[in-house]
This record gives C-alpha cells, sequence and structure tokens, in this order.
C-alpha cells in the first residue's frame, strides 16, 4: 500500500512565497511583492522523493497583486510536460485539472518509482511557447536507524519505538502500539541515522486528528494566539553533518495521532527554504533560517519561479498524551 506523501503539502506551504507573489495574500507594499515585469511568470510546483512515484506537476502563472486572486485564472493549462533522466529516459505528464498533470507515460525509465542519486530534468513548454527548465540530483536513500525514546536529562535509552515496517499490513496500528504513546514532555524522543549525502535536513510534523485538544498550557493564550497554532509545521534546514535529530516539545501542540517524517533534502530544496525568513519555520519554534539577508529567494528554475526539488524520507507514527 502506498502511503501518501506529505511532501505536496509541506512544500506548498513552504512555497507560500511563490503564490503570495500571484495570491497578493501578504500586507506588504507591492513593490516588495513583485516588479510589473514580473506579472505571469510560470510558478512550478514539484517535489520527487525517492523511492515513491513520480509526483504530481503543478503549473501556475503569477497575477497582479491588485486583483483578487482566482484559482483558475492563475493556473497554467495546456502545457507539454516532461522529466528527463539518464540518455533515453523520458516521464510523459498529462493534465489532468487546470493547470495540474500526472505522470502518464514512461520511455526508459527502468521504474516508475524516483530513484536514489539520479538526475532528473523538467521541461515545461507552455502552449504560448515559452520554456522552463529545471534539474535536480535525488539524495541517497534515507532511513531512520532507531527511534528512541530517551530520559531526561541523562539521555539513556528508555526503549526503543516501533516503526511502520512492523506493521506492513496495518500502518494505522503503529499509533496504538504500547512502545509508542509519549507523555507530553515526558523523555525526548530522537532519531538516530547514518549520513547520507544530502544538502541539508528538514522536519515536517502532523498532528492528524483534527479537533483534538491542545496539550500545551494555554491559559495564558488569546483565542487569536491559538489561531495561530498550525497542525502542520516544519523546520528550518539543518545542518547535512548531522547523524541525529531530537524533536522539541515545544513543537507538539495537541493531544492525538502525530506523524514525524525527516527528509534528506537536495540542494533545490535547501536553498529555497533557506533563502526566504518566512519559509522552513512557523509556530513550532523549531529555530530560525540563515541567508535571511537575501532580496530573491533561489529558485533554481530557468524561465520561472517555484521549486523543482527531492528528497529521500523516514518516517514514523506515535500517540501523544497530556501529562497527568
Amino acid at each position: 500500500m502506498r502511503r501518501a506523501v506529505l511532501v505536496p503539502r509541506a512544500v506548498l506551504f513552504l512555497c507560500c512565497f511563490a503564490f503570495a507573489i500571484s495570491l497578493g495574500c501578504a500586507k506588504r507594499d507591492l513593490s516588495d511583492l513583485l516588479a510589473p515585469n514580473e506579472v505571469g511568470t510560470i510558478v512550478v510546483q514539484a517535489t520527487l522523493v525517492v523511492g515513491e512515484r513520480f509526483p504530481r506537476v503543478t503549473l501556475s502563472q503569477t497575477l497582479s497583486p491588485d486583483r483578487p486572486y482566482d484559482e483558475d485564472a492563475a493556473a497554467l493549462p495546456g502545457a507539454d510536460v516532461r522529466i528527463f533522466t539518464g540518455t533515453n529516459g523520458e516521464v510523459r505528464y498529462s493534465e489532468y485539472s487546470n493547470g495540474k498533470y500526472d505522470a502518464t507515460g514512461f520511455t526508459a525509465v527502468p521504474s516508475p518509482e524516483v530513484q536514489p542519486h539520479t538526475e532528473y530534468r523538467l521541461v515545461v513548454r507552455a502552449a504560448d511557447g515559452r520554456t522552463v527548465t529545471a534539474t535536480t540530483t535525488t539524495p541517497d536513500s534515507f532511513s531512520v536507524r532507531d527511534w528512541l525514546l530517551l530520559e531526561d536529562p541523562s539521555l539513556e535509552i528508555r526503549r526503543r519505538l516501533a516503526t511502520f515496517s512492523d506493521y506492513p499490513n496495518r500502518p494505522d496500528s503503529l499509533y496504538f502500539d504500547p512502545k509508542n504513546q509519549l507523555i507530553y514532555q515526558d523523555g525526548l524522543l530522537e532519531a538516530r541515522f547514518d549520513r547520507v549525502g544530502a544538502a541539508a535536513y528538514v522536519v515536517g510534523l502532523e498532528s492528524l486528528d483534527n479537533g483534538s485538544p491542545f496539550v500545551i498550557e494555554a491559559d495564558f493564550l488569546s483565542e487569536e494566539d491559538l489561531a495561530q497554532f498550525q497542525r502542520l509545521t516544519s523546520s528550518p534546514p539543518l545542518a547535512a553533518d548531522l547523524s541525529f535529530i531530537r524533536l522539541p516539545w515545544f513543537a507538539i501542540f495537541y493531544e492525538g495521532r502525530y506523524r514525524i517524517r525527516i527528509y534528506a533534502v537536495d540542494r533545490n530544496w535547501y536553498d529555497l527554504v533557506r533563502s526566504v525568513p518566512t519559509l522552513g519555520g512557523t509556530n513550532a519554534g523549531f529555530g530560525g533560517n540563515v541567508g535571511d539577508a537575501f532580496e530573491r529567494p533561489l529558485f533554481h528554475v530557468e524561465g520561472g519561479i517555484g521549486l523543482f526539488g527531492s528528497g529521500s524520507m523516514s518516517e514514523i507514527g506515535f500517540m501523544i498524551h497530556p501529562k497527568p
């Protein structure tokens, strides 16, 4: 069974800058958002994940921020979309919805799944003749060796958590495994892994039970403050030489089921997140970004803007309980 990939949703969140240009959703001076000659710029959104099928490609165009945003008006239909790899490898795409494209054909591609340490080149030819290209080299396959609950502050191992591989036919059962029942702020959750060839790591954290109560002590917060908390959060890029990542408790807001995914990301993804101060961190308080001084994001897209990047991913699920 193929599990849904978090990346497209996370990228949509992380790429808000690209769509803020067209949405006009940011309360900023128009000159800060977009130069007049960039109205109509093609925006690419596609992220390859090692071991997953080739992703959907979403194409849109920037709109003037002085007009109401219309998703259909921003979409870029009728484009020829292909991904090339190797000498003869080609993945063909077909439009299934306005500006959204799915992989439908493979030529000399050994597998419909994204391969590690492989170069892929996206070529988009719009109906009006404009061309957009972008290239990514996928990281090596990445897997967390041990998900651990540690004692605080001694860092001794209290127990190892179960993983999705322990429940190949019943993945949802992982959340109810006794080893994966965590009490808020009791111990430290740590992921240990071998280093891989990646530009950086990014952590995605998702609360799966919509409507579950807060686990944080929120008596001093107003309703407006509480409304700012999100169930889908992400970290800024973390150093590529890490061999472990520890989840901070202040990234947890709610009770119930959680899924955490650690991505080893390519240069395109890394440069995008690190070059935009508002990306890669939310109310989770995962930390700040480097590269805050960049005036324009690092897109690595020729003929347009957006993200054509790649990563490899390891994930786990667990249950958060309130403190007694």
